[in-house]
């Protein structure tokens, strides 16, 4: 073995301490990436998801400023905002908390909170020192969600809320704003929470959401129209001003009302109903029920309007259907005939008052009867300041003579018309005027002239008459002739002299004819008693002896 093979047998290994110094050292950094790690993961876990909203513009809006709250509380932060690609609004990125991860559903609401004035007050003004915040209502889907549209109008209904949603739609020249009420009478029962139209069809759409317990209210057989704020109709009853409550004063709503036919069955969430322009334009639909006659007209029939009332003994029992309603080519036979028809549409059921009903057949006989005995219609003025018309069904008088040209117009029944109230009175006023032209009255005034003329002749010598002296001493002379007759009147009173001897000869008078009373007798019985004696008997000859 070799010197080398021993020195490298007997090597020995040397130890080196490091110091405690470098130890803690190392571990510094290995702590900061643990407690990184942790933080980290904390960050994580209360770090909501990120969101993105879209909006129609970024008014308001303020990256790393503009908070997202629930419930007042603050849940999240604009992060960022940028315009869509379609370049059609505005697209914002936004941090939300952990805590509210599960808020976040497909049905979720959010809207911009800031000032704003509308039908429930004011509201928002916190905001003008704050700045606007984005708000939203939890959702209950079962779908979560990321992204989310912003509108600028807070929810009508908190998604949890108990009611029904229905859909409206209609014909009219106005459109009503989201938030306006939806009314059960004057009472506040939902709101509008969509509005548009649609220029296709000229047609308006709504959506409504009926609060509880008004939804009970609602059934297939339910009517729906637009209420304006106020609304002034005058008719035979007076001038009716019906006004709407104060917050649908100025913006109008939409009424709802059960009819007297029930509210009929219900109805499931976002059922359509048709929305009518107005009360009266509801009153005027013509029911399943309704019964149709014709009735000509020769006096004007201005005034008389589709929806006019057609009454029976001042009860309403149908409407005007259509004035004027010609048929075919009849209207150029306008100034040949001299008459309007007219329709009318009777509803049996305005006559089953606290009734049941009644099968339409035996309406149908009730009225045919009805007019076999005389029934007929005429025009009568509802009210002589707007001069609105109205038709009445009374019975006419035994021989009075009725328009009925025809018995059947169209297929349906024609009902005699005749002249009534202020027609008649005018056609009597004219026949009046038409006999006074006729009377002689050139020759009338002339001796009105005449006698006029004498008797301002007569008046003259009156004057001259009376002018007289003679004629001016008669009421001195008729003064001293009056005296003279009440001094004469005096003499011969009860306490004068005269007057008792007056009475003594007419009491002796009165004794003379007692006495006379039995000779006055015998001679009314023998008018020879004075000549002859009454109790005398005749001789009796004697015979010779």
């Amino acid at each position: 073995m070799s010197q080398t093979e021993n020195e490298t047998t007997h090597t020995t290994a040397t130890v080196k301490h490091t110091p405690p110094f470098n130890v803690l050292v190392w571990s510094i950094p290995v702590l900061a990436l643990l407690t990184g790690a942790w933080l980290f993961i904390q960050h994580l876990r209360h770090t909501g998801p990120e969101i993105t909203l879209y909006l129609n513009d970024a008014d308001g809006i303020e990256i790393n400023t503009t908070a997202i709250k629930v419930l007042n509380v603050t849940v999240g932060k604009v992060t960022s905002i940028s315009i869509n690609p379609d370049e059609k609004g505005v697209q914002i990125k936004a941090q939300m908390s952990a805590d509210v991860k599960d808020m976040l559903r497909k049905d979720t609401q959010f809207w911009i909170v800031k000032p704003r004035i509308d039908q429930s007050g004011i509201t928002g003004l916190n905001t003008l020192v704050s700045g606007s915040y984005i708000a939203f209502t939890p959702g209950h889907s079962k779908e979560k969600a990321e992204t989310f549209t912003v509108g600028d109008l807070p929810p009508v209904s908190a998604i949890s809320q108990s009611g029904i949603r229905l859909r409206l739609k209609g014909h009219s020249d106005k459109l009503l704003t989201p938030g306006s009420p939806v009314l059960y009478g004057d009472i506040s029962a939902g709101q509008i929470e969509k509005a548009y139209f649609d220029p296709k069809d000229n047609s308006v759409h709504y959506q409504v959401y009926i609060n509880s317990p008004y939804d009970s209210l609602i059934g297939d057989k339910v009517k729906f129209w637009l209420q304006s704020g106020l609304q002034v109709t005058a008719s035979g009853g007076g001038v009716h001003i019906d006004s709407a409550p104060l917050p649908a004063l100025l913006s109008g709503a939409i009424v709802f009302k059960t009819m007297f036919e029930g509210k009929g069955k219900p109805v499931a969430n976002n059922t359509e109903f048709t929305l009518y322009n107005s009360a009266r334009e509801l009153n005027n639909q013509p029911s399943t029920r309704t019964q149709y006659y014709v009735a000509f007209f020769q006096q004007s029939v201005r005034g008389l309007s589709v929806g006019a009332p057609v009454e029976y003994l001042g009860i309403n029992i149908g409407s005007v259907a259509d004035v004027p309603y010609f048929a075919m080519n009849d209207s150029h036979k306008l100034f040949q005939h001299g008459w309007i028809p007219v329709r009318l549409r009777i509803e049996p059921g305005r006559m089953e008052i606290n009734a049941s009903r009644q099968d339409d057949k035996i309406w149908q006989q009730q009225i045919q009867q009805a007019l076999n005995k005389g029934l007929s219609a005429s025009l009568e003025k509802d009210n002589l300041l707007t001069g609105n018309q109205y038709i009445s069904l009374t019975q006419a008088k035994s021989g009075e003579s009725l328009l009925k040209p025809i018995t059947h117009y169209q297929g349906y029944t024609v009902i005699g018309t005749r002249h009534t109230g202020l027609d008649m009175i005018q056609d009597q006023l004219s026949a009046l005027l038409a006999k006074l032209n006729n009377l002689p009255i050139e020759h009338s005034m002339q001796q009105l002239d005449g006698t006029l003329a004498q008797l301002k002749t007569t008046l003259a010598s009156a004057d001259r008459l009376l002018a007289q002296n003679k004629t001016q001493q008669l009421p001195a002379e008729l003064n001293a002739t009056l005296k003279e007759l009440r001094t004469t009147l005096q003499g011969v009173s009860s306490t004068s002299p005269l007057y008792g001897d007056i009475q003594q000869t007419l009491k002796n008078i009165d004794n003379t004819l007692k006495e006379a009373q039995p000779t006055l007798k015998t001679l009314k019985q023998q008018p020879n008693a004075l000549i002859f004696n009454r109790h005398g008997h005749d001789p009796e000859p004697q015979g010779a002896r």
